[in-house]
């Protein structure tokens, strides 16, 4: 197993109105911007691409990739359910393709404390509740062989 780097972040802004499960402009905006965001502060472009599912409530998270994906010919895994964090922590903990690359998981901030306690995060590296209003923290996520705790870091956008 080598080394995985993984960014955990929300999706981008969404609208006051529960019934919308789109972007709004602003989060369209930011959808964007990660584009160039992404490579440059974290030194690689992203190898895969983690959406949850698309459901009757939100596609903010696939929203917020679709830039990155279409710039650098990629798709997104959008198989994993909101509530399925815990499958996907164990995806990619356990498969061989994610080593030595930069994975980036697009998710609702309810569920990525679940996600990063999924990771083997230790509690203090990440903020547990997510507050509703910050769309611009990414936490990077190392994962070390042989089943050291990961190195977490807090990256906010500047956007």
């Amino acid at each position: 197993m080598g080394t995985k780097t993984i960014l955990v972040m929300r999706h981008a802004e969404k609208s006051g109105d529960p019934l919308d499960p789109n972007l709004t402009d602003k989060g369209r905006e930011r959808a964007n911007a990660l584009v160039d965001y992404i490579p440059n502060a974290f030194g690689s472009i992203p190898k895969f691409l983690f959406a949850s599912a698309v459901s009757k409530h939100s596609r903010r998270p696939i929203e917020t990739l679709e830039p990155l994906a279409a710039k650098f010919d990629l798709s997104i895994d959008s198989t994993f359910a909101d509530q399925d964090y815990g499958a996907l922590a164990h995806h990619l903990r356990h498969s061989g393709q994610f080593d030595d690359v930069l994975s980036v998981v697009c998710w609702h901030h309810g569920n990525i404390p679940s996600l990063m306690h999924a990771l083997k995060a230790d509690a203090s590296d990440y903020p547990d509740p997510w507050e509703r209003d910050i769309f611009n923290l990414i936490l990077r996520v190392i994962l070390r062989e042989g089943g050291q705790p990961p190195i977490v870091a807090e990256v906010t956008e500047p956007f």
